[in-house]
């Protein structure tokens, strides 16, 4: 292979493995090979009866099973208090919480911080949350966690006081968990080295100067200068006698 097409060849791919390299270090770092990544710890503070998060809305044929299945797990510290912590569908929620002053929680700031806002009612709870039977799933006591696999539809997660009553503080954590994340980040970071090593490997020969062939000169006989007149070793020819 001439050398320029090895350059040709070897720098590109050199800086795609490099690239790809560095992204499947990049994933593996974040989701492990288990494709899960951590939501940090994170306090959230509301005046109202019930601190909720809304924006849960997926596509129907969402996968709730095998590699493409995505799983939610929260976990809720009721700083001194028996706290109720659930996710339902959307329309059974808000008629629950109808009139009811709560904080929708509209952003989470990474790492920690949440930004409320807060919707003025003049309503209570009729039950304590716990006794309702909509809850996808739901926990109750001074530290509550649920785990759930992600599904179709419109989904709000509630966040209240075991009892149901005003002033929710709470700290909380959660992760996401999605399967194949974690073999496509190594999958990346495999095909990436071997394009690296090959990449350098290439370019390395290519950028080698080429020995220059030596031809050797033949020898050349050294003659003795031809004797004008006489052969060699014979002896010189004697004068004419009168």
């Amino acid at each position: 292979m001439r050398r320029g097409v090895k350059l040709g060849i070897g720098i590109p791919l050199t800086l795609i493995g490099l690239f790809m390299t560095i992204g499947g270090v990049a994933i593996l770092a974040w989701v492990g090979l288990d494709g899960s990544f951590s939501l940090p710890s994170t306090r959230a503070v509301g005046d109202g009866n019930a601190l909720v998060f809304d924006e849960i809305a997926l596509d129907p044929s969402f996968p709730t099973s095998g590699d493409l299945s995505t799983t939610l797990e929260v976990t809720v510290d009721g700083r001194g208090k028996d706290v109720f912590l659930g996710i339902g569908r959307t329309d059974f929620v808000a008629k629950y919480l109808d009139g009811v002053p709560i904080d929708r929680i509209v952003q989470i700031n990474w790492p920690g911080g949440v930004r409320t806002e807060h919707v003025d009612g003049t309503a209570t709870p009729e039950d304590p949350p716990a006794h309702k039977k909509f809850w996808k799933a739901s926990d109750e006591g001074p530290q509550a966690s649920i785990r759930w696999t992600l599904q179709g539809g419109d989904w709000t997660l509630v966040i209240m006081n075991a009892d149901a009553s005003a002033g929710v503080d709470v700290t909380g954590s959660g992760s996401v968990t999605l399967p194949l994340l974690g073999p496509i980040g190594a999958a990346i970071l495999a095909v990436g080295l071997i394009a690296l090593v090959a990449g350098v490997l290439l370019t390395i020969s290519g950028a080698k100067t080429p020995k220059t062939a030596r031809v050797a000169a033949a020898p050349v006989s050294a003659q003795p200068p031809d004797t004008p007149g006489a052969g060699a070793g014979q002896p010189p020819p004697r004068p004419d006698e009168g």
